[in-house]
């Protein structure tokens, strides 16, 4: 489809400095840390977190979604969103009001909705006739479910009580001795800002979650603060970010940038040492991390996901 999102397209980091917006640091190695960025993938459909309804195949008008659907109903569909793609190989893709009309067109309903509540069977049964109005007004017909409300329901609460269990953080360290006031300033020369006692990295948006954050063992990195630290941490939560293995590469170039001008020794967080492979995003508790979220049925970095975290 003609909207999907370029390999190579714009990034997005959360402007959370607040009052300390003025604050900088004594020089500009934001460069250091590029915006992961957003792929197709990351935008594809994940069975596992939606109850969905497939409509008719249909012949492709040329039009816009929004034009047959009208701009507004993708505005009322807090948690629950249109797929489509054009070919059974390809995956399904979210669309949206600009997208040209695909041949396929697929419905789907968050399990886990923003409210963290699961949902009941009659929330599905209504959703169903949510994806009835889209079938019709798309001229296709709603084909029947491939799982009952009743199913979905028990799903949504399969998930719901993952809440707390998919939460595990992953990162590097640099051991030594640390000035508070040195580890402040290379935060921000990273461009990193400030989320209360610890660092924060957005990846590039002006707002939304931290993509990882830097804290100090033994104390906080509160403004002016003093002393020295034995270890510089620098962790995410793996089930919360899109790409967890491009965020251990962001990590290892903050880390390194750490190290250059503090001097220190790379470590991975339960303090044994960093392999080779962490410089490319690799490491085999990542790798396990990882697979903890997917055999779930769900991708890490997934809006539903980040719910349980």
């Amino acid at each position: 489809m003609t909207n999907e999102l370029a390999p190579d397209g714009p990034e997005l980091q959360p402007d959370m400095m607040g009052d300390f917006a003025d604050e900088g640091g004594s020089e500009d190695a934001s460069q250091l840390l590029p915006p992961i960025r957003e792929l197709p993938t990351d935008r594809e459909f994940v069975p596992g977190a939606f109850y969905a309804i497939h409509a008719a195949d249909g012949q492709p008008s040329g039009k816009q979604l929004g034009e047959i659907l009208g701009s507004a109903l993708f505005q009322s569909l807090a948690d629950v969103h249109i797929f489509g793609r054009n070919a059974g190989e390809e995956p399904w893709l979210e669309v949206g009001p600009l997208t040209p009309e695909p041949a396929q067109v697929l419905v789907a309903q968050e399990l886990l909705p923003g409210t963290g509540q699961p949902l009941a069977q009659d929330d599905l049964e209504m959703f169903e006739m949510v994806a009835g109005r889209v079938a019709k007004t798309l001229g296709r017909a709603k084909q029947p479910p491939k799982e009952d409300a009743a199913t979905g329901a028990a799903r949504s609460a399969k998930i719901a009580a993952l809440k707390g269990k998919l939460s595990d953080r992953f990162g590097l360290a640099v051991a030594g001795s640390f000035d508070l006031a040195q580890v402040t300033d290379c935060c921000l020369c990273l461009g990193m800002k400030r989320a209360g006692d610890v660092f924060a990295w957005l990846g590039g948006q002006a707002m939304g979650d931290p993509v990882f954050q830097v804290a100090v063992d033994g104390a906080k990195l509160a403004p002016g603060a003093k002393g020295k630290s034995p270890r510089i941490t620098i962790s995410y939560a793996v089930a919360g970010v899109k790409q967890p293995r491009k965020v251990l590469e962001r990590i290892f170039a903050a880390c390194h940038y750490f190290t250059k001008r503090l001097g220190g020794t790379l470590q991975l967080l339960d303090g044994s040492p960093a392999e080779d492979g962490v410089a490319r995003g690799e490491h085999p508790k990542l790798e396990a991390l990882i697979k903890k979220v997917t055999d779930t049925g769900l991708k890490p970095g997934h809006l539903v996901t980040k719910r349980l975290v």
